[in-house]
């Protein structure tokens, strides 16, 4: 016979049942379970509860069992779960509410869950509770609003435009920082079309194939390290605006690749024109230099070396006549005329010299204030160059901020060398008066203004002295004629500062 061969078949594991449920929750270390028996008279008192419960009082359980939460939990922990039982119990509904504590050893965050329940044919009501600690989710959530909230701030603030790149599409999002409305919109337009956006237009046509080139170069950028590199973009007013990039992976796919770039660009055109303009500044700066340099020579031997010149041949006239002064009277006189001549000669050279150098290099300048560096200008200036000053300076002239005080002092120093120079004068006079405007001028009884004669011997002139109270919002106005001629500087007066010397910043 053949055997029989018999299959046991096993019984099935039976479900989880509520009590297990209730068992395991209660075991929980991070949930209090608690049943909150609800007396004839609506007060609270424990009817049961869980090892968590016991921790967060302080207590074991058979002192917490038939005790209100009053009587086992601190005050307002205790006002807080029993003004929530008695919402839940009038409204016969779940509820869940949250609430923060600031305890001694710090704030913590507790989430409960009440649910009422009613027993037996006499309807004796329960609340069953679930408490847990939420500190950490709590935390971590304000912690991420925080952040949030800064990079939101730091996009709006920063002074630089933010933007990703995306590596596959090779589209631009600008996402924050200074980024002007129309180039916002203008980029998120091209984002949200479906073709291939035509990113070449937004470069300048030089730049666009170092823009491919490097594009490519960032597929290869290892994570954390920063690349940096500048183009031209199309600006608003439809010029192009040199930026500096720096660029960082901000993503990969799933095969590693890089997908998304990170990018902070910087618009440097106005330091660039900053940089092109000292530039100039320098160069515009050595031509002047150049310029005195050759005023100066021009000086020294058109009219210093013609009198050194005169000196010379009426030197040599006089040693000529020497053998005619035993002759008489007549050749001695001669002679002697020569002599005289020569004399003559050398003092104008003399005085030449010693108006070019005091014009080169003023004393005192360094020492005193406005007024001081005015007055002892103008007087040594007369002594040398024979004009008869007077200089009338108003109290309040060294208040005058020194950049302004330095920029009067040069005019001054213009007006009176054009005096010396052209008006053929005998007096100057020198007036600064002090108020709600300031007021400079240079007035000389000589032959009058000739608007053609514009240089000085420092290669600045009229139209330097223009320049100079034009910077300042001022103004220059010159008025002549055969009386002489009247130099008015006026320029606002900025704010005042403390009485003191020009310093060393009016040596410029």
């Amino acid at each position: 016979m053949a055997e029989t061969t018999h299959t046991v078949l096993e019984a099935p594991e039976p479900g989880l049942i509520f009590a297990e449920f209730y068992d395991a929750t209660l075991a929980s270390p991070e949930v209090a379970v608690y049943v909150i028996r609800v007396g004839d008279a609506g007060e609270f008192t424990f009817e049961d509860a869980n090892e968590v419960v016991a921790l967060t009082a302080g207590r074991p359980l058979s002192d917490i069992r038939g005790r209100t939460p009053e009587e086992v939990l601190l005050p307002e922990v205790a006002d807080c779960i029993t003004t929530n039982l008695r919402t839940c119990v009038e409204t016969g509904l779940p509820m869940a509410y949250q609430r923060t504590f600031e305890f001694p050893t710090g704030r913590v965050s507790f989430k409960t869950n009440l649910m009422p329940i009613v027993r037996g044919s006499r309807g004796t009501k329960y609340v069953l509770g679930f408490t847990r600690d939420v500190t950490n989710e709590i935390n971590l959530i304000e912690s991420a609003q925080h952040q949030a909230a800064l990079l939101r701030a730091l996009g709006i603030a920063l002074p630089s435009a933010v933007y990703l790149l995306d590596m596959e599409q090779q589209r631009l999002q600008f996402i924050g920082g200074d980024v002007d409305n129309h180039a916002r919109l203008t980029w998120r337009k091209e984002a949200e079309s479906t073709d291939r956006p035509s990113s070449a237009r937004f470069f300048h046509p030089e730049d666009w194939p170092r823009v491919e080139a490097h594009w490519a170069e960032l597929a290869l950028l290892a994570d954390g390290q920063v690349f940096t590199i500048s183009y031209r973009f199309l600006g608003l007013d439809g010029e192009y605006r040199r930026h500096v990039n720096r660029e960082i992976v901000f993503s990969r796919d799933a095969d590693g690749k890089v997908k998304l770039v990170l990018g902070v660009s910087e618009d440097v055109s106005e330091h660039d024109k900053i940089e092109q303009e000292a530039r100039d500044l320098s160069a515009h700066m050595l031509t002047l230099q150049i310029e005195q340099r050759r005023r100066i020579a021009q000086e020294l031997h058109d009219s210093t070396g013609q009198h050194l010149t005169a000196a010379g041949l009426a030197l040599g006239n006089a040693r000529a006549l020497r053998c005619t002064v035993d002759n008489g009277d007549k050749g001695q006189e001669k002679m002697l005329a020569a002599i005289d001549e020569a004399a003559g000669c050398v003092r104008e050279a003399q005085s030449e010299i010693r108006v070019l150098s005091f014009l080169l290099h003023p004393p005192h300048l360094r020492s005193g204030g406005l007024a001081d560096a005015l007055r002892d200008f103008a007087i040594g200036f007369g002594q040398r160059s024979g004009l008869k000053m007077s200089v009338d300076i108003a109290p309040g002239a060294d208040t005058i901020e020194d950049d302004v005080a330095v920029h009067l002092f040069r005019v001054c120093q213009e007006a009176l060398t054009n005096v010396y120079r052209h008006a053929t004068a005998h007096k100057a006079q020198v007036t600064l008066e002090v108020a709600d405007t300031i007021r400079l001028t240079v007035k000389d009884d000589g032959v009058g203004f000739d608007a053609s004669a514009e240089d000085t011997i420092l290669g600045v002139g009229v139209p330097g002295m223009r320049d100079r109270m034009a910077r300042l919002g001022g103004a220059v106005h010159i008025q002549g004629d055969p009386g002489g001629t009247t130099l008015v500087a006026t320029l606002p007066l900025g704010e005042p500062k403390a009485a003191h010397g020009l310093g060393r910043r009016a040596a410029q």
